[in-house]
């Protein structure tokens, strides 16, 4: 989000009011300690022009790796998703 934002030469506060949020929370959510709501998470991917699909993807990684970063299979858990999401893909292709 900061890259985003930075790559624009966009202040915070220009930002953070666009998602109807304070300028310490948007600054929290780019350093990875806080998340977006879904209502800001989509705000802000309008507000980048970003999918708001690779957005609200984003915001569900990094709520993942906030719960569960620090336990013996968080990395684990992530590479069965990412197989788990990859079969599915291919299901939906095969029944579409």
């Amino acid at each position: 989000m900061r890259e985003l934002r930075q790559d624009k030469g966009l202040p915070l506060r220009v930002v953070a009011a666009a998602a109807d949020m304070d300028t310490a929370l948007l600054s929290k959510v780019e350093l990875g300690q806080r998340l977006p709501t879904e209502k800001q998470t989509a705000a802000l991917a309008a507000f980048f022009s970003v999918p708001l699909e690779e957005m609200a993807a984003k915001r569900i990684a990094e709520k993942f790796w906030m719960e569960h970063g620090t336990s013996a299979g968080a990395e684990k858990a992530a590479s069965l998703i990412k197989r788990a999401a990859g079969e599915r893909r291919k299901k939906r292709s095969h029944d579409g």
